[in-house]
């Protein structure tokens, strides 16, 4: 399955990350391939099969946990959004609310001075004192 994945990774993964932001599932897989292999390097010769295999399912394990920590892993693909986050998710949606409070701030500003401007001198001439 290496060279199957390696293809995969580098032709349909590409589009996978790009779209969600996450490692796609055969790039994955040809990394635990490589730390299974490395892992077994590692420890040498004199290790027992048992040994070897505990070293491999750990390392794997911590690859796992630190791309589901920082939301990159394959199972919780999502469309991201650079600077926002995954759509849907409680990080996205605090800082979506934050851009449209500062949307909808700018825009009164922009209201009241556009507003000044257009009829400022009909409100001079209505309250005017006589």
């Amino acid at each position: 399955m290496g060279l199957f994945d390696s293809v995969l990774a580098n032709t349909v993964g590409v589009v996978y990350r790009g779209a969600t932001g996450n490692v796609d599932p055969w790039t994955l897989q040809v990394q635990k391939d490589q730390i299974a292999a490395d892992t077994k390097q590692a420890l040498g010769p004199r290790a027992s099969d048992a040994e070897v295999l505990a070293a491999q399912v750990q390392a794997q394990n911590e690859v796992d946990a630190y791309l589901k920590k920082i939301d990159a892993h394959p199972d919780q693909a999502g469309i991201r959004i650079p600077g926002l986050g995954v759509l849907g998710t409680p990080e996205f949606l605090a800082k979506l609310e934050k851009i449209v409070y500062g949307l909808i701030a700018a825009g009164a500003v922009v209201g009241v001075f556009y507003f000044s401007q257009r009829y400022g001198s009909v409100l001079k001439k209505t309250f005017r004192k006589r």
